[in-house]
């Protein structure tokens, strides 16, 4: 190993990534569970960096991942090492294949190395295959690996960037260094010039189009980097477990008590509001059930409060490539990220509604204030109700969920004699609110779906497939909505 690291490029040193049979997935990516390390090249760096790669496989973080994913992690852990290369930019780029096209595609690109974008911390510039303007960085660190004596450089050096080809030379002080990395002051981005070329967009995307028709994906997600001399290395590709949302509308609101960011994760949600720190939390540390977790970055960190079923995430920082939000859609969390920033001053227990497709935070309405705005519209989304309705409300529902909670009877359901008499218009099913255990035996005429993340569903086998939005009613007409990614189960 000592031999090849030695016989090949590694200027700016390795880079120890991990290599698991259960990771990136179609249904689960483990993104940013399993450690990624810069070393440099010198035998005790690189062999912690392995070791630290590897340890990664067992924490008890990644544990319950892999149960609520329903996916069997493996404790061997293999381990690559891939010369570290000295971006321009990099970033992630996300897509859905149809055939020979990529639509829609969404790809965040920052000045270095990618971390910033992968962990939330920053939000990167922001291209979207709905709009021809991308939208601009908001970066004040950048990451680059570093050459020996570099790394020997004290904070407060000048540092030379690598710059795109044919722009003017450009140089960023050293704020930090620490295991292969250079944290730099990002300087003032140049006037009116992109991260990304035109060009160099669509050449990424072609590159992604053949990675997708070669893995067979119809949708995909690629970490790439671009040296200075406008080559473009592709680091990794997998499946796109979740679809990313569309970008918010951005047209003035007019409305001061919304706060509008990045969607990150579709779905509504509403609860009272829990500070998030920085610092990791252990699984078993007290959050909220049902609450609105505001953070300023969602990061790896931040997984075991996604599994402890919040109403939704709202965060100042970050966006919706970040590996947090990819967690977030899997399961199900609705999620808005590039909030403004006043909402860490919000009052921790205040009601707040966060809309994920939207992409909108807002004060939630309570008993005694009347509404602002009339809920939204219920067309094609699948109802839940504790009760069955003697007439279907002419809503514009999709379906009727009965709500079944595990260890009570099935709610009725029509059988046979009564679909042959009169269909169900719109449809009645029934969901459980959690996945494990399966439902009852279900009548004829009925399939049981799994939603990851979500429940279980007893759904008509003649109604089609299952509406694309599931969304349950209170009392005072809160609306929690989430997506439907069902599994079926035969």
């Amino acid at each position: 190993m000592l031999d090849w690291a030695t016989s090949v490029d590694t200027r700016y040193g390795l880079v120890a990534r991990s290599s698991a049979p259960a990771e990136d997935g179609p249904e689960a990516s483990f993104a940013g569970l399993h450690t990624s390390r810069f070393t440099p090249t010198h035998p005790e760096a690189l062999l912690a960096a392995i070791h630290e790669v590897r340890a990664s496989a067992n924490t008890p973080a990644l544990a319950a991942y892999a149960a609520h994913r329903d996916v069997r992690p493996t404790p061997h852990l293999a381990v690559l090492l891939q010369p570290a290369i000295r971006p321009h930019a990099a970033g992630v780029l996300a897509a859905t294949c149809d055939a020979d096209d990529l639509a829609p595609w969404a790809l965040d690109a920052v000045r270095g190395l990618a971390l910033p974008v992968v962990d939330g911390s920053q939000r990167g510039e922001r291209h979207h295959s709905t709009s021809d303007s991308p939208t601009p960085a908001e970066q004040d660190v950048i990451l680059l690996p570093g050459a020996a004596d570099e790394l020997r450089q004290p904070p407060g050096e000048w540092i030379a960037l690598p710059v795109a080809h044919g722009q003017p030379p450009q140089h960023a002080k050293i704020q930090t260094s620490a295991a292969g990395l250079l944290h730099l002051y990002a300087p003032a981005p140049i006037p009116d010039a992109h991260l990304l070329t035109t060009s160099t967009r669509n050449r990424l995307l072609r590159l992604a189009s053949r990675a997708a028709a070669v893995l067979n994906l119809d949708r995909i997600d690629i970490e790439w980097a671009v040296t200075a001399d406008d080559t473009i290395h592709i680091l990794q590709a997998r499946p796109l477990t979740s679809p990313v949302p569309d970008p918010a509308d951005n047209a003035p609101h007019g409305d001061d008590s919304i706060w509008h960011g990045i969607p990150a994760a579709p779905g509504r949600g509403t609860g009272p509001a829990h500070h998030q720190r920085h610092e990791a939390i252990a699984l078993t540390d007290k959050i909220p059930a049902g609450a609105v977790l505001i953070c300023d970055n969602i990061g790896p960190e931040a997984l075991p409060a996604l599994l402890a079923s919040p109403a939704a995430i709202a965060a100042t920082s970050g966006g919706p490539l970040s590996h947090a939000a990819i967690v977030a859609r899997e399961i199900g969390i609705p999620c808005v990220t590039a909030l403004p920033r006043e909402l860490l001053k919000v009052t921790p227990g205040t009601h707040l509604t966060v809309d994920g497709t939207a992409g909108t935070a807002r004060l939630a309405v309570t008993a005694e204030e009347p509404p602002r705005r009339q809920p939204p519209a219920l067309a094609g989304a699948a109802v839940v109700t504790q009760t069955r309705p003697t007439s279907i409300p002419l809503d514009g529902r999709a379906a009727t969920l009965l709500l079944h909670l595990s260890g009570d009877e099935l709610p009725l359901l029509r059988n046979d004699a009564e679909a042959a008499s009169h269909a169900a218009q719109p449809p009645v099913g029934a969901f459980q609110p959690s996945e494990e255990p399966a439902l009852p035996p279900l009548p004829t005429g009925y399939q049981e779906y799994r939603l990851p993340g979500l429940g279980r569903i007893a759904w008509p086998t003649d109604a089609g497939p299952l509406p694309s939005r599931l969304v349950a009613l209170e009392d005072r007409e809160t609306i929690h909505e989430r997506p439907t990614h069902p599994a079926k189960l035969t």
